[in-house]
């Protein structure tokens, strides 16, 4: 189904007039995995600066004073997982949003000359 004279789809893209240049395209695609990246280290470390891997204090002192009542404890991974899933999702959409919006703007204003 493609029009005679345009052999693929990057020729397509090339001959669109308001088709944005690859330069910017692969700067917005770099500038979404770098913030997916960082947005999940910042979800990481505010889950891992919250959660506490020790027993709260309450079963602490109970454990101490009570012969039958023991301290648990628990692990923060779970926590930490979803902390950075969560936390490049956000990120790396938002950034997608805006990097689409900007690009979009940007072949829009080359294609409309100042006058």
């Amino acid at each position: 189904m493609s029009e005679p004279g345009i052999s693929s789809t990057r020729d397509f893209l090339k001959s669109h007039p308001n088709a944005p240049r690859q330069g910017p395209v692969w700067l917005a695609c770099s500038l979404v995995v770098l913030s997916a990246v960082l947005g999940g280290l910042i979800g990481y470390s505010l889950v891992g600066a919250s959660c506490t891997e020790t027993a709260p204090l309450l079963q602490r002192i109970l454990a101490g004073v009570e012969s039958g009542v023991t301290a648990t404890t628990r692990s923060c991974a779970t926590q930490q997982l979803i902390g950075t899933l969560v936390g490049s999702l956000v990120s790396g959409i938002g950034v997608a949003i805006v990097a689409v919006l900007t690009l979009r703007a940007m072949s829009e204003w080359r294609k409309t000359p100042p006058s």
